[in-house]
């Protein structure tokens, strides 16, 4: 009897450690942002404080990060084609924009419930993380919590398997997670939980990546 295990095509996370100075040019362009104050909050699903929009200034991080991961994505994978993309109505000459950027601020408390994005790629990037979700599982609300359901603090994917059960692919954040990024199908499923005991912000970056037509 011959047994050959077939698995299903998969589309993956990627995550990437950016260079020194891809992290220096963004807190830049966050003081730019900080400075222009414009609030992008009534776009987004987070439950948080402050969300303020990016400029990418001369496309920077679009060809030095986005585009590389982009044709990465495309080239590692099972299909020949974009995995994510392929069923979009385009047209004959179509390029990739990175439509949407900004910074958020989460302090304690706050969270971004469940939720996907607009887009064909997006990515998240961890900039400041005031917390250790190892310290926050030792808070006295979670001492008798199995420690596979303490979320606190904790950045989630969400997907179903081939069979339909719900699964998660969960980052237990910790200042070890600051310069991160990760890059993900838009339409992923993803949420951030709340943390407490810090007044600090935790501080991220995000973006969608998008195919327009000429």
């Amino acid at each position: 009897m011959e047994v050959k295990k077939i698995y299903p095509p998969l589309i993956p996370v990627l995550q990437v450690k950016l260079d020194k100075i891809i992290i220096d040019y963004l807190w830049n362009i966050i003081d730019i942002a900080k400075s222009k104050n414009i609030n992008f909050n009534k776009q987004l699903a987070g439950n948080i404080s402050e969300s303020l929009l990016l400029d990418d200034k001369d496309s920077y991080f679009y060809k030095s990060v986005c585009l590389p991961l982009v044709q990465y994505y495309r080239e590692n994978n099972y299909s020949e084609n974009d995995p994510v993309s392929q069923n979009t109505l385009l047209g004959p000459n179509p390029k990739i924009s990175l439509n949407q950027f900004w910074v958020n601020y989460q302090y304690q408390a706050e969270f971004n419930p469940y939720h996907d994005h607009s887009g064909v790629y997006s990515f998240a990037i961890w900039m400041k993380i005031p917390y250790s979700w190892e310290e926050q599982k030792q808070l006295a609300q979670f001492c008798n919590m199995s420690e596979k359901c303490i979320k606190v603090g904790t950045f989630e994917f969400e997907y179903t398997d081939m069979l339909g059960s719900i699964r998660q692919l969960s980052y237990h954040l910790s200042p070890k997670y600051e310069g991160y990024m990760v890059f993900f199908p838009a339409k992923l499923r993803h949420c951030v939980y709340p943390f407490y005991e810090t007044k600090e912000p935790r501080i991220s970056i995000a973006g969608n990546l998008s195919y327009l037509p000429h």
